[in-house]
This record gives structure tokens, sequence and C-alpha cells, in this order.
């Protein structure tokens, strides 16, 4: 036994000292979990007797799976600050490197990995061709392998194909990145190499022909591909109708992949996708603006610029819906009119409903505003005759469609209804019960419906109880009630919207 040694607890406060070169030369890019690993490895160094006694005590510790584990120290001997080394027993034992020894005083020992790689180095040694790759490019590589868990003919495909594209001088870090894409796809088997290659290949050269196109002469670089596959697999870009919206690049004296991409962007928010429909939008993009411009301004946007979104709804009614401009002006003007609202939005909502009604002529809109315009003057003599002046709203719309054209009742029986609802409170609501009385009894005229209120009148003054009749009767003894729009619109079923 030692003569001196720390207390079972002294590791617990104690501390465990990480070398800066260790951070600064191998931790920031080292993945987080073998990072873990070589640091608890560090502080059972120091302190022997917390030391666990396999790896799988190990990797239980730390939280890890152990093959985790394993993949974490094989990493840290192929960088060369420790060594694993195992018994006859099959016992693993760690011996851990001083950085600075490693650094300043060692030459890195690579062979034992290097030759474990054999076939695979001549073959990544042919990619390449007449560029010799050290050591450490190697151990770079391996990683992919070990770390990235890509088996080895990926790796060599994946290699061979960017080589095949930039030349035997592109760097090491550049397909680095590439190996982490690819692991992070899970392109893990030759066959998802091939397919995602294949992809690749046909998003390369039409990148490569948009970049001709702008006047750029160079391979395209990740950025620019990356541009190029979102046009393609996301907006639904032909490469015709790419190149088709670079002709707008006119507009600018250096033009380049971002300024394609606005372009397109736009064309994506307005619907516009193959090579023709973007030719027509070019074609007549002054004239569509211009005629944007003046629905704005019926609309009461006198200094609104016309958007994307303005473009690709005038082109839907245009276009798809055809429609004349002079119908959209139309709509415009009915919406301020009618104080349906003045956006754009709106007046698609009420296009929408005339398409709907088949009303795509002028004419025909023309003569279903002309009868709207006839019903809610009737609809006005009523509200008037009944001590109430306001604007006409879409529920009295409503229930007087019911009446008129459900019901069947005449403009003068409603007149009479409307003049005994005038001391009612809401008084809509109070016609209605008066004419769902009428039309129940089958009273069709003016003078059935004044004698059926005479009648009942000199009943309630003979006496008589009320009860069920009197409520048939005499509409001025009706239940009042308080109605919201909401309350309204839900009384009166949906003969029409407004």
């Amino acid at each position: 036994m030692a003569l001196c040694s720390f207390s079972d607890s002294y590791h617990i406060f104690d501390v465990t000292p990480v070398e800066n070169l260790f951070i600064q030369e191998f931790m920031l890019k080292a993945p987080g979990d073998f990072v873990k690993v070589y640091i608890y490895g560090l502080s059972q160094c120091y302190h022997q007797k917390q030391t666990d006694s396999s790896l799988e005590d190990f990797a239980r510790d730390l939280g890890l799976e152990i093959s985790v584990v394993e993949n974490a120290l094989r990493y840290w001997e192929r960088q060369g600050i420790l060594e694993i080394s195992e018994d006859e027993n099959n016992q693993i034992s760690i011996k851990y490197y001083n950085i600075k020894d490693v650094l300043y005083n060692r030459n890195l020992d690579t062979e034992k990995t290097l030759y474990r790689y054999r076939d695979f180095n001549q073959n990544l040694q042919t990619i390449f061709k007449n560029r010799m790759l050290t050591p450490q490019e190697y151990l770079r590589i391996y990683d992919w392998i070990e770390v990235l868990h890509l088996p080895a003919e990926v790796v060599l495909m994946m290699v061979q194909f960017y080589v095949s594209k930039k030349g035997p001088k592109i760097s090491i870090n550049y397909l680095d990145k590439v190996a982490q894409s690819w692991a992070k796809e899970g392109i893990d088997t030759l066959q998802k190499a091939e397919e995602y290659i294949g992809r690749y290949e046909s998003c390369y050269q039409d990148t490569v022909a948009v970049l001709k196109y702008l006047g750029i002469h160079r391979s395209p670089s990740k950025a620019e591909l990356e541009l190029c596959k979102k046009w393609m697999e996301r907006w639904g870009f032909s490469l015709n109708a790419i190149l088709q919206a670079c002709r707008e690049t006119t507009k600018i004296q250096s033009p380049n992949m971002g300024y394609v991409d606005k372009i397109l962007e736009k064309f994506f928010k307005m619907g516009l996708s193959s090579a023709e429909e973007i030719r027509k939008y070019q074609s007549s993009q002054e004239s569509i603006n211009d005629a944007v411009k003046e629905l704005l301004f019926h609309l009461g946007h006198k200094n609104m610029a016309p958007t994307p979104e303005h473009q690709a709804l005038y082109m839907k009614w245009t276009q798809t819906w055809k429609l004349d401009h002079s119908i959209i002006l139309l709509a415009c003007k009915q919406c301020v009119r009618e104080k349906l609202g003045n956006s754009f939005e709106k007046v698609d909502l009420l296009l929408s409903k005339w398409k709907e009604r088949g009303l795509t002529n002028l004419e025909d809109i023309k003569a279903h505003i002309k009868h709207r315009r006839s019903i809610d003057n009737e609809i006005r003599a009523v509200l008037e005759r009944a001590g109430e002046i306001r604007d006409v709203t879409p529920s009295d719309r409503k229930a007087y469609l019911r009446w008129t054209e459900e019901w069947k009742l005449s403009f003068e029986l409603i007149l009479l209804a409307a003049e005994y609802s005038s001391m009612a409170e809401n008084k809509l609501p109070f016609m209605n019960k008066i004419l769902s009385s009428w039309y129940e009894s089958g009273i069709t005229s003016v003078k059935q419906a004044k004698a059926e209120h005479e009648r009942h009148k000199q009943a309630l003054q003979l006496g008589m109880k009320a009860g069920s009749l009197l409520k048939q009767v005499d509409f001025n003894q009706f239940e009042q009630h308080s109605y919201s729009d909401e309350d309204l619109e839900y009384l009166f079923e949906d003969i029409e919207n407004g």
C-alpha cells in the first residue's frame, strides 16, 4: 500500500486538466460524443481508483452505445493522441499521450491504420491520379467510413464523381462536407449513391446551362446547384422555363443566380411554371401592370404598385377564367359600392360567385346587378315603412328573397307586415314572424291579412284568452328580442350570398 493516497471522494471535488492544444487542434472538429469519451477517459487517468474495468462499464457511465465508444477511441488513436492495446486475455487498455509530446516530439505513426485500408487506398489514389494524398488526408477519409458509417464503396463512388467534376485538386474539406451531407441524407448504399448522382448530374448540367445563358463560364458552386435544385424540385420549373425567365436579367448589368432566383420566386407566386406561360406573361407584362393599376385605382389604392399576387389573380381571371377586363373592373366597382371590401381577394370572391351562377357575360352581369338593385330598392321601401332608415344588408336580402321567392308573398303584403312591425325593437325578425304566420295560414292578399288582423283584435277586445292564438293574431304582442348580425344570419336561410 502506498504511503500517501487520496480519499475515495477526492476525485469528485478535484479537476481534470485539459490541454488547450487539445481544444484548438482536436476537439473543434471532432464529433461531440467522441469528445465526451476522450475527456471522461482523461479524468479516469488522473483518478485510477475510479477507473472502469471494461468498455461496457465505460459506455454505461456515459450513456452511449459501446460501438460509439469503440469508434471514438479508434478515432482518437488515428489522431495519435492515445493508443489502444489488448493483452492475451482480450483485456483492452488505453494509454493517453501528452498532446504537446505528440505534436512536437513524436512523428504520428499511421502505418498501422493505413495498412488496414490497403486496397481501399490503392483505389482512392487511382482516382486522384498524380495528386499524392497525405497520411492526414487518408485519416480524414477514413472518418467517413468509421465515424459517418459510409461504406467504403460508397465513399469511392462519391470521390470519383466529384473529382470528375472539379478535378483531382479538389479540397478534402469540400469532400468532407459532401460526405457529411450524404450521411445525413442516408445515402449509404451503391444504389442510393447512383440515384443521387443521377439527379445531381442532371441538376449540374442544367445549372451549367443557366450560368452560360448569364454569360458565366465556370463550374457551378454548391450554392448555385442548390438554387437550381430548388427551382426544379420544389417550384416545378423546367430548364426551358428557367431560361425563359433569365430573359428578364437584361434589366441589370451583371446578372447572377440570385437575381434569377428572385424572378422565379415571383413567377412561382403568380402560378406560372411552364416556359410558354412565362413567355406570354413577359410579352404582355406592361399591359397587365397597367390593367392591375386601373383596378387598384377603382378599389381606392391610388398609389399602390402591382404585386406578384395581384398579377397572379388578374391572370387567373383573364387567362384561366377567360373573363374580360370590363367584367373585372365592374366587380371592383361593385365591391366598393356594396362595401364588400377593397382588396383583390374580395374581388376574387365576387367574381367566383358570378362564375358559379354562370354569369360570365358583361350584359348578363349588368342585368343581374340591375335586378339586385331593384330588390334592394324594394327592401329599402319595406324598411322605411317599418320606420327604419339604413343601408340594405345581406341579412335583409336573405329574408326578402325567402319571403318573395320561397313563400311567394307579394310586395304589398310585405309592406303591410312592415307597417305592423313599426313599433317592434327588432323589426326584421318581427316581420319574419308575422309573414311566417300568414304563410302558414294560407293568407296571400292584403285584404285577407287585414281582415285576419281585425278579427283577432276584436277577439282581444272581447276578452278572449290570448294563448297561442293571441300570438298568431296581435303582432304587437310578439315577444321582443335583441338580435345580433350573427343571429340574423342564422335566422334566415342562405338563399343568396350578399
